[in-house]
Formats: C-alpha cells, sequence, structure tokens
C-alpha cells in the first residue's frame, strides 16, 4: 500500500509539470520552491521509501570506496561557506550523485541522482546560511526520521530558518526502507525494531557520518558551548506513547538514579533550558525530562547521542552515555502530533531563540525584537549590547508578538 501510494505520489508531481514526458528531479524541487520548508517538502518526496531495498540493492546504495570519505567532506565542505556556494564543488568520489547549489539566502547539498521518482542512493541533505552573516546560533537541527515521523522534515527545515541555525540535516530514507534489523543496535524485545535503515540505531547509515562531520566541523570552529550550541533532533511519537507528555526531551541518558540527577543538578545544559522556554511557549502541554516523567523514549541507543555524549565513533553500537561523561550538547525531542503541527512551528522558534544565546558575525549585533543578527547600521535602538569576543553574545529578551509576526512574514 505504501509503495503504492509512492508511486501515486510520482505521477501527481508529473501531471503538476503540465507535460507527462518531463522528468521530476531533486534539482526541479530548487527550481520550482519558493520557500525553504517548500524545498524541504519537496525532497522529502524523493524519501527512498518504506519496504524498498532488497539487501543487494541496499549495498548497492551505501556509500563505497572514498564515497564516506567524501560524504563527510562535501557536508564540511559546506559548512565553510561563506558567499561562495556557486563555486563549492563536492569531492570526485561524489560527482554525479551529489552537488552544491545555492537556494535563496541558504547553500544546499543534495543528490541530484534519482530514479523513478527515488533517490539513487538515500543519504540525505543538508542546508546552511550561504553567508556567515546569516547565521544567529551554532544549534544544529536534524531530522533523522522522514516519512515515518510525520511533520518533523518541514518543522526542522522551519525552525532552522527561523532561528538562524547553523545547519540542517535532514535523512533521506525512511526508517523502514530495508527491513533487516540492524547489527547495531540489535533488538531487546520483540516490540523493538532497529533496521539497517534507521539512523538513529545504525552506525552505517550516511546520516551518522553527515552527524559526526558537522560536530567535528564545530568542534574545530570554536566548539560547542553549551549556553551558544547544541544539536537538535526532531523526533515524533505516537499518541499512545508517553501519552501524558506533549514533548518529551532528553540528552541520551536513560532514567536510572543517576541519570534522573544529571538533569536535576544546577548545571546549566542546553536541555534544561529548552524545557523552560517550551513551557512557555506551550503553557497548556506538558514538557518533560527523564527527571520528571517515566516516558522511555530516551535516546540512550541513539548512535549519533552516544556519539555527541563522548563515546567514541567505534564504541556506538556497543556502549551507551553515562551521567560521568555525557556533554550535554545532544538534545532529542519526542513530539506529540500537536507539537509538531505547522501551527506551532513559530513557538517552537521562539522557544529555541530564547535558550541559546546569539553568536553574531563582526559587524553584527543582536536585533532584541527577533533574537536575530542583523547589520548594527539597522538596529538602531533595538541593539543587544552585551558582547563577547566572537560577537554579540547575550541572554534573550524577547518578544513573541513580534516573533511571530516575523515568523508569517517570511512564509
Amino acid at each position: 500500500m505504501l509503495k503504492l501510494l509512492h508511486h501515486l505520489l510520482i505521477l501527481t508531481r508529473t501531471l503538476l509539470l503540465g507535460e507527462e514526458d518531463t522528468e521530476w528531479t531533486p534539482s526541479s524541487c530548487l527550481q520550482t520552491s519558493t520557500s525553504l520548508e517548500e524545498l524541504a517538502t519537496c525532497l522529502d518526496t524523493f524519501t527512498v521509501p518504506h519496504d524498498y531495498y532488497t539487501p543487494f540493492t541496499y549495498d548497492l546504495a551505501q556509500p563505497a570506496g572514498s564515497q564516506r570519505e567524501g560524504w563527510k567532506v562535501a557536508v564540511q565542505t559546506l559548512l565553510d561557506v561563506d558567499g561562495n556556494c556557486s563555486i563549492s564543488r563536492v569531492p570526485l568520489s561524489l560527482q554525479g550523485l551529489y552537488t552544491i547549489e545555492p537556494f535563496r539566502d541558504h547553500c544546499i547539498l543534495y543528490e541530484a541522482s534519482s530514479q523513478c521518482g527515488t533517490y539513487l542512493k538515500g543519504w540525505g541533505f543538508v542546508v546552511v546560511p550561504s553567508r556567515r552573516s546569516g547565521i544567529s546560533r551554532n544549534v544544529h537541527i536534524s531530522a533523522p526520521h522522514p516519512g515515518f515521523d510525520l511533520g518533523t522534515v518541514e518543522q526542522a527545515a522551519s525552525v532552522y530558518q527561523t532561528t538562524g541555525s547553523r545547519s540542517l540535516l535532514v535523512a533521506g530514507r525512511r526508517r523502514t526502507a530495508f527491513l533487516e534489523h540492524s547489527d547495531c543496535i540489535p533488538r531487546t524485545s520483540t516490540k523493538q525494531n532497529y533496521y539497517k535503515t534507521d539512523p538513529a540505531h545504525n552506525d552505517e547509515e550516511p546520516f551518522f557520518d553527515a552527524s559526526i562531520a558537522i560536530h567535528d566541523w564545530q568542534n574545530q570552529h570554536h566548539g560547542c558551548p553549551s549556553t551558544t550550541c547544541a544539536f537538535l533532533q526532531f523526533h515524533g511519537k505516537g499518541t499512545s506513547t508517553c501519552s501524558t507528555d506533549t514533548i518529551f526531551l532528553s540528552s541520551g541518558l536513560g532514567n536510572s538514579s543517576a541519570s534522573k540527577a544529571w538533569y536535576l543538578d544546577p548545571t546549566d545544559r542546553p536541555v534544561k533550558r529548552l524545557q523552560q522556554t517550551l513551557r512557555t511557549s506551550f503553557p497548556s502541554s506538558s514538557v518533560s525530562l527523564p527527571s520528571d516523567s517515566s516516558c522511555p523514549l530516551t535516546a540512550t541507543k541513539n548512535v549519533v547521542g552516544r556519539y555527541l555524549n563522548g563515546i567514541h565513533m567505534r564504541s556506538v553500537c556497543t556502549m551507551g552515555a553515562t551521567s560521568e561523561r555525557a556533554t550535554g550538547v545532544f538534545v532529542h525531542a519526542e513530539q506529540a502530533w500537536v507539537a509538531r503541527d505547522k501551527r506551532q512551528y513559530a513557538a517552537w522558534a521562539r522557544a529555541v531563540v530564547a535558550a541559546f544565546d546569539a553568536v553574531c558575525e563582526e559587524g553584527m549585533g543582536v536585533d532584541l525584537r527577533t533574537g536575530l543578527c542583523a547589520p548594527r547600521s539597522l538596529l538602531a535602538g533595538h541593539l543587544e549590547t552585551d558582547g563577547r569576543s566572537e560577537g554579540v553574545m547575550g541572554r534573550l529578551v524577547w518578544n513573541p508578538w513580534y516573533l511571530s509576526v516575523c515568523y508569517f512574514m517570511m512564509f
């Protein structure tokens, strides 16, 4: 049934072009989309669908030879972009498959190759602002489960843009695209199904390599201070799972006493700040941490989370994060549908902006009305004056009404 729906979607796209013999490709998305959110939606239609791969075709789609390293290099090349997107190139091993192109005020690393409306490889896409002056905070946002955690792709794209975050990463395969169990995180019960194409539970998925590349790049560029930086993963949960929690946040630590103490200690951590700002944005909803909810969706087996919490890359399949070494830069957000509905994008953006200090380039300052960096010459009396060595950084004093208006004007 899912395959039938996928092919019907392809047919609909073709008919909308007005020419039945015109091939719709990922490149077409860049030509026709009028906003980043629309682009993300369009690219998501090429996501490798449910039960698509056989063992043979999955192996063909995986990075071969120098491609895995080339994929990491391409991601870091994208992160280095500053007004030179149009001349940036992917490594030779990726040419003909992936490309880097400008889109409005952004620069996109995406797969240009497709077959019958589906990505040929399915490694995902990455977006960054086309100029560093367009970055307001070192927050890296991702959506690992397109086609499964519905709405998270568009949500991630919207929050990335409206918060001035540094990067957006979206996986290119549905987590059930290959129904063979992951060798990395074996299931411990019949209710747990971690498949090979689930990038949160398989270190062989290109999403994991891209996440490592982004993390390593950030560490090489002033690190990831708690007040200004985090890696935020958007997920969606069913209505019957943790039904009392509208949004359940975690940092990859479980429900043990030591883990709960980590969430409750006086140390300032991204996940704790985000909980508080989300409670302001969602006053009638429950926003919980493992310290105040028994929800089991704590991301303890998330391989990206394990790596970000200090577990060596070679050990992410076998070793979980501990409260003693957890860095706190990983923020895992499980959400009921109401929290990832399009009408809540602005609320999420307000919370992220309020939770993380802005870091502006030279000549830029924080606009107190939006929490975003803007040229100082345009800010007049709306400039944050608490400057620091790397730019203007200060806990945001934000105006929810103004930010909501700005959000709707952008789309």
